[in-house]
Parts: structure tokens; C-alpha cells; sequence
């Protein structure tokens, strides 16, 4: 019968473990001063080591005869295929509490070979809470024939009393060199034909496992009856080739949306996986970044170097960072969510709509130079004119929005979507003194907090955000090219069929937010054809509320609102100072 790789080539001493050194020398210094303890906690990534060495460890320890931290092969310890002095329990599929009890009861058993009788207990952090507490007497005082052996990929999910009572060795990712060294041995016996290029995509792709790496060449070996190359790795994997990725770059620096698409288009029918493709492109656009700065660190870490001088010269380090940024984002939102493809599109979308937007900055820039306006001024004297022209179009919507659309071409135009509307450039200013709008606004976001998080639903979170996203694509479109919208200067962070919680950074913005909900809200409706309550707070104080409704610390009620937003803000008049309520606008931007 076939044996996979990564069971044929697991380690048999400490001296074959790749990338642990700090651990073997612990276990070994461990072993040779006769200073071993009763419960070790192994931590770390998958494919790492942490069984293995366990196994190792268990071995050398129950050995008659060790040389040199090694188990000398000959005793009845070492010759027993399955050897009863070393328990492997499964705590993903046995952690309940009686499970622990029976480990519990045979315990005092004295073992059957060697000196030691060791439990490996895997994935302990799956032990349920009245399986830990079953646990934790016999792992403070265990019998002195026993030693446990707990490993885990968590290890922040183990009890801290857990925790307190092992010696915790951590675990790191293996590195790409010893990765290539292993699957290099590996290769030469198994007679494994493969380009050293395709060994470092695997080691790449393992992200630090070696178990994964070894498993994907022997998936490799499978798929190719040739040479495996660069090409087999990422066709399995379903990520693309570095000049895949150069291409799709050039595309978004010549502003090619519908090649873009179409290679979306073809990515998906070919089965690509979005998420490792869009991990793979932030890695590409980070190796530009690299080439252009730290050349001599890049040359010594990437194999093909050819590609990137040809596409660096092409893009600024500036659009750089942006396009990892915004990737970065969509990173997460495309692990939580099903339609992966629509959020890729969306993110190159946006990228291209910031490259847009950042090349009419630049040229206003140089209209400005070419005028000869001095760029030492402040931007309330270079732009005088400008200003008071977008003050007037501001205050006109801002009229508008408090009187009944039939009356108003501007909301029936905004109604009918002819027009989007700059969000920014419509806040309602208010007085910074005016104490019973501020207390108003407070009893408002209680309850809409917590009828928000009494009926909190998750999906509808996850349905709502790619139509935000939708609105800034189109926002950026508009004339008013340095207006961000306030809706998207925050984040959708709960929602139920009737209120939205939105996050910001900082207290300010939330209190923007908040002093504009007849707005805001208006513009939600628009957007999502569903009427919606709104509320807004800041970063610090949802911590808060989120700590509070993750555990229980208090109820959140649902009540029914009998307030109407027109009456509570009605009686606040606009601020007088159109030029401060326009400097006011233009800071966020």
C-alpha cells in the first residue's frame, strides 16, 4: 500500500526536525540534565513539528539505552510498533468530561515498558470547560510516572490554568530555505524530477508548514508524469504565475477594466481560488515595493527578478501602498464571505477608481501652479472662489433635504439617481454649544444600540456591505473628486432588519455622523431601497459595547422609538460661519 510523503519522511529523531533549534535544544538539554517536567505545552502553527517531536520526546525518554538524545532502536521500548507507555489522545474528538475521567482513573497504572507513561494529548484547546476542570488536578500533581504532552494550534483558547501549570514551548513557522532544503532531500530519493523554482512556490504556498509542503509535492508528483514546474504548483493551488500577476497589474495601470473582468472571468471558469489569488497579488504588489526600496534585501530573497524590473518603473510607491491597503481589506471580507469573485472585482474597482481620482488631484495641483497661486497659502486663500461656490451648493442641498421632495428638483434628481450625492459636502453644521441636541443625540444612540444588538443579524451585515462599497465606486466619479462620503469614512459593524451601527475612528466623526442622521438616512434609503435607522460611534466606545453583548454583561433590549429625528432637530439652527463650516468640511478630506 502507498504511504504519502509526509508520513514516509516524519521525522525519527530530534536531529531530523527542520527549523525547530531552539525547541530540540531545549528537549535536549531537558533530557541530558535529568531535568524533566511533568506537563509541557507544545504551541504553534500546524505542520510545524509539535507531534512530532512529542512522539520524539516520549520515545527517547522511555528509551533503556539513549546515545547521544537519540533512541537507541534495540530495546523493547523502542522495538514496540505501538507502544502502550505513549497514549495519543485526540482531544478534537474526545473532549468531554468522560473522557478525561477515564484518562483520569488510568493514570496510576504504572507503564508497561519504559520509565514513563506520557499523554499526548492533540488539539487540546477542543476540550470542552468541564473537561479542563477534570484535567487540572491530575496535571498540577500528576503520578511521577507520568508525563503530558499538550499540543495546540491556540493556545489562547487553552485555560489560563491550564496554561500556568506547563512549561510552554512556542512553536514557529519553519523558513522558506529549510523548507526547500527538506523537500530538496526529499525529491533526490523519491527520484522526483522538479525545478528548484517550484520547490520555493511550494514553500511559499506552506506558509511555514513543512507537513503541507511535503504533502503538496506528493500532490505535484500525482499531477504531473513529467518535470514539475512553477506552472503544476500554482494550477493545483489555484494561484497564478508571476507574470499572471504582472499582467494583471499593467491592466490596472493602463486603466483596462474590461480585461480586468474578462481575466476575473477566466480565473473563476479555471476554478482559481479568489482568496489565495488575491494573497498572492498583495505578495507580488509588496515584492514591487521591496524592489523599489530595499533592492539589495529583494535580490537576495526573490528567485525571478526580471519581472519586477520591467514593472516597477510603471507605478509610484505611493499607488503601491494604496493597492495593498485596499487588498488588504477586501482580504478579510473575502474569507467571511461566499461570492469571492464579486468582492476581487470590487477591489480592483476601487483601486483603479483611487488611481483616478489620485490623477485629478494632480492635475488640479498643476492648474494651481500654472496660475501661479502661491502653495504656501492656507487653502481658505488659494481657493477663495471655489469655496464659496461649493459652501452655496452645500447649504442649497442642505435646505432641500428639511422640505418635502415634491417641491425640490434637487431631491427629485437625487431620487431618480441622476446625481449622487457628495455626502461631505451637505453635513448639517451644528452649534458646538448646544447641550440638549448633544443629550438628544445621546438617548437616540442608546436605543438604536440596542434595539440594533436585540435583533442582531449577521447576514444581513454581510449583504449590506459590497452596496457601500458600491457607493463609493460611484461617489469617486463625481466632480466633487476630494469629498469622501461620511457613510464610508466609517464601517458597518451590526445591523438588524431595521438599524445600522456604523464605527469610527474617532469620537468627532461619530458626533458628524450622528448630527446628520435625517441625511444619512435618506441616502441609505436611496442606496438599499429599505428604510433604515441609523447610528454611529466611535472605535473606543464599541470595544465596549461589543465586549459587553460578546459575554453577556448586560441585556440589550428592544423598545420601540417614539421620537421623530424632524422634531429633535428641527429647532437646531445652522451655524452662521459659512467659512468655518467649509473648513470644517475640507479637513477630512
Amino acid at each position: 500500500m502507498y504511504q504519502a510523503l509526509y508520513r514516509k519522511y516524519r521525522p525519527k529523531t530530534l536531529d531530523d526536525i527542520f527549523g525547530q533549534d531552539v525547541i530540540v535544544q531545549i528537549i535536549k538539554n531537558s533530557i541530558l540534565n535529568n531535568q524533566i517536567n511533568h506537563a509541557y505545552l507544545f504551541a504553534g502553527p500546524r505542520g510545524t513539528g509539535k507531534t512530532s517531536i512529542a512522539k520524539i520526546f516520549a520515545k527517547i525518554i522511555n528509551c533503556e539505552h539513549p546515545i547521544d538524545c537519540k533512541p537507541c532502536g534495540k530495546c523493547i521500548s523502542c522495538t514496540q510498533e505501538n507502544n502502550s507507555d505513549i497514549i495519543e489522545i485526540d482531544a478534537a474528538s474526545n473532549n468531554g468530561v468522560d473522557e478525561i475521567r477515564e484518562l483520569r482513573n488510568k493514570v496510576n497504572l504504572l507503564p508497561a515498558y519504559g520509565k514513563y507513561k506520557v499523554y499526548i494529548i492533540d488539539e487540546v484547546h477542543m476540550l470542552t470547560q468541564g473537561a479542563f476542570n477534570a484535567l487540572l488536578k491530575t496535571l498540577e500533581e500528576p503520578p511521577a510516572h507520568v508525563i503530558f504532552i499538550l499540543a495546540t494550534t491556540d493556545p489562547h483558547k487553552v485555560l489560563e490554568t491550564i496554561l500556568s501549570r506547563c512549561q510552554r514551548l512556542d512553536f514557529k513557522k519553519i523558513s522558506n530555505e529549510a523548507i526547500v532544503k527538506n523537500l530538496s532531500k526529499i525529491a533526490k530519493k523519491e527520484q522526483i524530477d522538479v525545478d528548484k523554482e517550484a520547490l520555493y512556490e511550494i514553500a511559499k504556498l506552506a506558509d511555514g508548514g513543512m507537513r503541507d509542503s511535503v504533502g503538496m509535492l506528493d500532490q505535484a508528483r500525482a499531477y504531473t508524469e513529467g518535470k514539475i514546474t512553477v506552472n503544476d504548483i500554482h494550477d493545483i493551488n489555484g494561484t497564478l504565475t508571476d507574470t499572471n500577476l504582472k499582467n494583471l497589474l499593467e491592466n490596472i495601470i493602463d486603466n483596462k477594466l474590461d480585461e480586468i473582468l474578462e481575466k476575473i472571468d477566466t480565473y473563476n471558469d479555471r476554478g482559481k481560488n479568489f482568496v489565495k489569488l488575491l494573497e498572492e497579488f498583495i505578495d507580488f504588489i509588496r515584492n514591487i515595493l521591496l524592489f523599489k526600496e530595499a533592492p539589495k534585501y529583494f535580490k537576495e530573497k526573490v528567485q525571478n527578478i526580471a519581472i519586477y524590473e520591467e514593472i516597477a518603473p510603471k507605478i509610484t510607491i505611493n499607488q503601491l501602498f494604496n493597492i495593498i491597503e485596499t487588498l488588504n481589506k477586501y482580504s478579510f471580507e473575502m474569507k467571511n464571505n461566499n461570492n469571492s469573485k464579486l468582492l476581487f472585482e470590487l477591489a480592483l474597482i476601487k483601486i483603479i477608481s483611487e488611481k483616478n481620482k489620485e490623477i485629478v488631484e494632480k492635475t488640479n495641483n498643476y492648474s494651481i501652479k500654472d496660475e501661479k497661486i502661491d502653495i504656501k497659502q492656507t487653502k481658505k486663500e488659494q481657493n477663495t472662489e471655489k469655496m464659496k461656490e461649493n459652501v452655496e451648493k452645500s447649504v442649497q442641498i442642505v435646505e432641500n433635504s428639511t422640505k418635502t421632495p415634491e417641491n425640490h428638483e434637487q431631491t427629485n434628481a437625487f431620487k431618480q439617481k441622476e446625481t449622487s450625492l457628495p455626502l461631505k459636502k451637505v453635513e448639517t453644521p451644528k452649534k458646538s454649544n448646544n447641550e440638549n441636541l448633544r443629550k438628544n443625540i445621546e438617548k437616540i444612540k442608546s436605543i438604536r444600540i440596542d434595539n440594533t444588538l436585540a435583533k442582531f443579524n449577521k447576514k444581513e451585515v454581510r449583504s449590506i456591505t459590497p452596496a457601500l462599497e458600491l457607493l463609493n465606486d460611484l461617489l469617486l466619479n463625481l466632480d466633487y473628486s476630494n469629498a469622501a462620503s461620511i457613510l464610508l469614512d466609517g464601517t458597518l459593524k451590526a445591523a438588524s432588519d431595521k438599524n445600522l451601527i456604523f464605527v469610527y475612528k474617532t469620537k468627532r466623526l461619530s458626533d458628524l455622523f450622528n448630527e446628520n442622521l435625517l441625511i444619512l438616512e435618506e441616502t441609505i434609503e436611496k442606496i438599499l431601497n429599505k428604510k433604515y435607522n441609523l447610528i454611529a460611534t466611535d472605535i473606543d466606545e464599541w470595544e465596549i459595547i461589543k465586549n459587553e453583548f460578546n459575554n453577556k454583561l448586560r441585556p440589550f433590549i428592544y423598545k420601540e422609538e417614539q421620537f421623530k429625528l424632524e422634531d429633535i432637530f428641527k429647532d437646531d439652527e445652522p451655524e452662521n460661519n459659512i467659512q468655518s463650516m467649509f473648513e470644517d468640511i475640507i479637513e477630512y478630506n
